[in-house]
């Protein structure tokens, strides 16, 4: 059955859902600026602060899947309340683990496994939000392109991840647990005023669910772009974790220097990727297009850092780099997303999310251990996989998605 609206064609997707996802990034990623810092103080390795991050991305990867399911097949309100307030415990607990640390409160050798824990609630509960926001999107304006709900869901959720670290070096100076209990209470917050006016995100939308039999049939039709998400998902963590050490390496840049250099390389990717959402939101292009012309940009502007490792080329291609995998990305989501039925959305966004997080542990366990080697690897593995997708999507499945227009 497809869903019954109740407010029209003009429908867009609803403000408090996608204010729901900027404060859920900001609260995903402000971590990754912390613990590196706080790791330090509490005399945790850099292998224990990497698989802190290691183990939430498998949990998230795993979950998932799951949740999108209970997404289309219960409220999505209420599987996107849940995954919020479990961020915001996960991020109470790991803050006040920190100051307790700092502190002399808590033992230094217990610090790293609680933080293995307490970081995997995140993983565990907090991967039910990207599901259950798609799932409850598309129920809440089913009249517009499905490019148009998915790229604004996406690039809400991409604002707060680029924000996260910025809201983190912002509040720090107040101490290193302040960020993570201020994200925690806006995501307590979020999650309250959800809770209380459900049809304000989306959930006075009826949808049918999709049968254990017909979630077979899904990951038929859409293997695929999993795969093309796993690519995806692979040259992001790819690019973000080697850039720093790249820069140092083969730009022979000083400390203060290297680290001017990623940090602008990595702003402009996060920049160019959600401008590139926007703009693709704005045109509209045939899904296909997206995903062939992001792909070739991401390959084209892999080779160049490696002939051309000087700095202005690298912060450029990054940016291309960004660009190309939002819109590829988008691309890959709106095209899986045409080619299943309206109350089959939650599982379709959940297997792609599972499959995109799947790419942080590809890259740190089968690239990254090669870089000292050939520091040229991780960005020659990135053109790689983009002209892979590429070649993927000239021959994935097309009559469908050109609903999209």
């Amino acid at each position: 059955m497809e869903p019954v609206s109740i407010q029209g064609a003009r429908q867009r997707v609803p403000l408090v859902l996608l204010g729901s996802l900027v404060i859920t990034g900001i609260g995903q990623t402000l971590l990754y600026a912390l613990l590196p810092l706080a790791s330090r103080e509490l005399a945790m390795s850099g292998v224990q602060s990497s698989s802190v991050f290691a183990l939430s991305a498998l949990l998230w990867s795993l979950s998932s899947p799951f949740w999108g399911r209970l997404a289309d097949r219960a409220r999505g309100v209420a599987v996107l309340v849940m995954g919020m307030a479990g961020q915001g415990v996960s991020n109470l607990a790991v803050g006040v683990t920190i100051y307790a640390a700092q502190r002399g409160m808590l033992p230094h050798p217990a610090v790293f496994p609680l933080l293995l824990a307490l970081r995997g609630i995140n993983g565990i509960l907090g991967s039910a939000v990207l599901p259950s926001a798609q799932s409850l999107g598309l129920r809440s304006a089913p009249h517009r392109p499905r490019i148009s709900v998915v790229g604004t869901i996406a690039t809400s959720w991409t604002l707060g991840t680029m924000t996260g670290p910025g809201f983190a070096a912002l509040l720090a100076p107040l101490g290193l647990a302040s960020p993570l209990l201020c994200a925690a209470f806006l995501s307590f917050g979020a999650a309250a005023t959800l809770g209380l006016r459900p049809a304000e995100a989306g959930g006075a939308v009826v949808s049918s669910a999709a049968r254990p039999w017909a979630l077979r049939m899904i990951r038929r039709r859409i293997w695929g772009f999993m795969l093309m998400q796993l690519g995806l998902g692979t040259a992001n963590a790819l690019v973000a974790q080697s850039t720093g050490f790249f820069v140092q390496d083969r730009l022979g840049l000083t400390a203060h220097g290297s680290v001017a250099v990623a940090g602008a390389g990595l702003s402009a990717m996060a920049a160019c990727s959600i401008a590139a959402q926007i703009l693709a939101i704005r045109l509209r292009p045939a899904s296909h297009t997206l995903m062939i012309g992001g792909a070739v940009a991401v390959a084209l502007a892999a080779v160049g850092v490696i002939l051309m490792p000087v700095p202005f080329v690298l912060v450029g291609a990054l940016g291309i780099v960004g660009g190309g995998l939002g819109v590829a990305t988008l691309g890959t989501s709106t095209t899986a997303s045409l080619l299943t039925r309206a109350g089959q959305q939650g599982a379709v966004a959940g297997s792609l999310t599972s499959a995109g997080s799947l790419g942080a542990i590809v890259s740190a366990l089968a690239v990254m251990p090669f870089y000292e080697r050939f520091p040229d690897a991780p960005y020659a593995v990135v053109a790689v996989i983009a002209a892979i997708v590429a070649i993927g999507a000239m021959v994935a499945p097309k009559k469908e998605a050109q609903r999209s227009r």
